[in-house]
């Protein structure tokens, strides 16, 4: 892998970012939670706004990875897609490595939490229409 080092920590930087972005979609979606308990449709409506608006950026930020991705010959793609999809720190074989699987660890922790949470907001708003019935 060409700079491989420079590559896989423009990855961390992506990831890292996202965490953060997660997170605070996981605040926001709390939050939200809270406006709907105390029938706040104005906080509602704007909580969803902002809520949207870090998603979209989370996923601006999975684009600049695949887009690394993209740029890799096969096996270099290869390299890294397991390293992404790795769950097992032990097998890092640097840091980068051991960063990415770490972070990839703690974004689905976020999102696990974040779905509980939207799961109950869901059925509150669309009862037995919800999107995870």
């Amino acid at each position: 892998m060409k700079n491989r080092e420079e590559l896989l920590t423009e990855v961390v930087r992506q990831l890292q970012k996202n965490y953060v972005r997660f997170v605070e979609i996981e605040r926001i979606t709390k939050e939200l939670g809270d406006a709907l308990s105390g029938d706040d449709r104005g906080s509602v409506q704007l909580l969803f706004g902002m809520r949207q608006e870090e998603m979209d950026r989370a996923s601006e930020g999975r684009e600049r990875i695949i887009t690394i991705l993209e740029t890799l010959e096969e096996a270099d793609q290869a390299e890294l897609r397991a390293i992404l999809n790795e769950t097992d720190v032990q097998k890092a074989e640097d840091f980068e490595s051991r960063k990415i699987i770490e972070l990839n660890g703690q974004i689905k922790s976020v999102l696990n939490r974040t779905i509980s949470i939207d799961k109950v907001i869901s059925r509150k708003l669309a009862g037995e229409h919800s999107y995870y019935q």
